[in-house]
């Protein structure tokens, strides 16, 4: 009966103030043939039990909190003058509200689609710029027709969920993934082992430029390791300062010019007598001499990427004219497509593209430019549209913006690969060259796929 005293018209004339309780109360026991105290009753316990709904209330004001007061929250509710008297004294926390709008003071109530325009011209919202939450689908539909965002309450998560979606565009999400999991961004393996390690770490610095994300060490060390603290699944437990992670953090950090002078000549020590690097095993017979990977002559071991690492670093300070045959060898990489199935240390052909497009971008040299630029174009443009991971997805748009080349394709994928926690999961970024296990981080992909999607907003068609 309770209910369909509540659909009655006259609970709606109720509602919208036109009666005032006891005359409700009395023409709803006429109509229903029960006694008007059993009315005033039923509702008055009705009333008592109601509870707010904590959790919701708590999740909104967070979001508010985010927002830094530029998100305003308001009641609609269809309620009599007489019960919203009572209830906004017992009911918890209506301080979540920016102002409440009845029924009964409005003289409306839903789904009357003037009570929609009377609440929109009140906050000064169009349509299009406000949303609609309610546990009713008639009245979700009659905000839907109007044009505004609604959702249908049908429990907390979903709502939430919904809510975090449309409240936050994925920059913010992402940062904040970011900001809450700072200082913890740490690298795992495809086991699930956790690796504390300075390349990501200085990853993700270079492309948030932020340091209150990352654990980098204050003082700048003239050689650097790939890892941070104990090396882990390494032969022996030994593992030398490597020139890979010594390059980035050169870059990354820039030091002292004369120390930056004083790790170069060390690290041009380790080319061999024709500047080379020797790609992979048998990939090409002709490549003799190498770059080296480690500060450790008895630890001989090469890679492509690595090597277009080492020259970036040359060349951003103006000495990559040192290691001209390097620059043939990544040419060279490029024409044949040898990083196709990845590198010694670097499994995805997406991320073997995004350090040669690095290399690129490291200097204005025209050598470097003319050497490079064409075929790197060319061979990013063979990539765009495939799958991968968002890792791929990050580093081929970034790729593809350096070189001025729209791959909008793979930012709608990008964008699509987002997690609920507003971070992206962690594609692998490198391997262990004598065991293959991949490393990968959530921290550098999402920060990588920040970088894609704010550097990609340009693009004709970008959302």
């Amino acid at each position: 009966m309770m209910q369909n005293i509540l659909s009655s018209a006259i609970w709606i004339e109720y509602e919208c103030g036109r009666i005032e309780q006891d005359a409700c109360y009395r023409q709803v026991a006429q109509h229903f043939s029960v006694p008007a105290s059993e009315v005033a009753e039923a509702f008055s316990q009705a009333r008592d039990s109601l509870q707010s709904n904590t959790d919701m209330i708590s999740f909104i004001h967070k979001l508010k909190e985010t927002s830094r007061g530029m998100l305003k929250v308001y009641a609609m509710s269809n309620v009599s003058k007489e019960d919203y008297a009572v209830l906004s004294t017992k009911l918890a926390d209506w301080s979540v509200f920016n102002r409440v709008f009845t029924s009964g003071h409005a003289g409306m109530r839903k789904p009357d689609l003037n009570f929609y325009r009377h609440v929109l011209d009140e906050i000064k919202l169009a349509p299009e710029e406000a949303v609609f939450v309610d546990d009713k689908m008639v009245n979700v539909l009659a905000a839907k027709s109007l044009g505004i965002t609604s959702i249908v309450f049908d429990n907390n998560s979903t709502v939430v969920r919904t809510l975090r979606k449309i409240m936050s565009g994925p920059v913010e999400r992402g940062y904040g993934y970011l900001y809450r999991n700072a200082k913890h961004l740490d690298s795992i393996t495809d086991s699930g082992d956790v690796i504390p390690d300075n390349f990501a770490q200085l990853l993700i610095l270079d492309a948030t430029q932020d340091r209150n994300l990352v654990n980098v060490q204050p003082h700048f060390q003239r050689t650097w390791n790939f890892f941070a603290e104990k090396p882990t699944h390494v032969p022996d437990g030994y593992f030398p300062n490597d020139l890979d992670t010594t390059s980035l953090a050169l870059t990354v950090l820039r030091p002292h010019p004369e120390m930056v002078t004083s790790v170069l000549d060390e690290m041009a020590e380790y080319v061999n007598s024709d500047g080379t690097i020797q790609i992979m095993k048998n990939q090409f017979a002709k490549a003799p001499e190498n770059l080296q990977t480690y500060f450790d002559r008895n630890k001989s071991r090469t890679d492509a990427v690595v090597g277009a690492n080492v020259l970036a670093c040359f060349y951003s300070f103006g000495r990559g004219q040192q290691l001209g045959r390097t620059l043939q060898m990544v040419h060279s990489v490029l024409l044949h497509r040898a990083y196709i199935q990845g590198t010694r240390y670097y499994s995805s052909p997406d991320v073997c593209l995004f350090y040669f497009g690095r290399l690129y971008q490291s200097s204005d040299d025209v050598h470097l430019k003319t050497t490079l630029g064409p075929l790197l174009k060319e061979r990013t443009q063979e990539r765009v549209g495939l799958s991968g991971s968002a890792l791929d997805l990050a580093m081929r748009i970034l790729t593809c913006d350096l070189l001025d080349m729209n791959c909008g394709i793979d930012r709608r994928a990008l964008l699509d690969l987002q997690c609920e926690d507003g971070g992206w999961k962690a594609g692998f970024l490198y391997r262990y060259g004598s065991t293959g296990v991949n490393i990968g981080n959530r921290g550098v992909t999402t920060a990588m796929a920040l970088k894609a999607i704010a550097c990609s907003e340009k693009w004709p068609g970008a959302e």
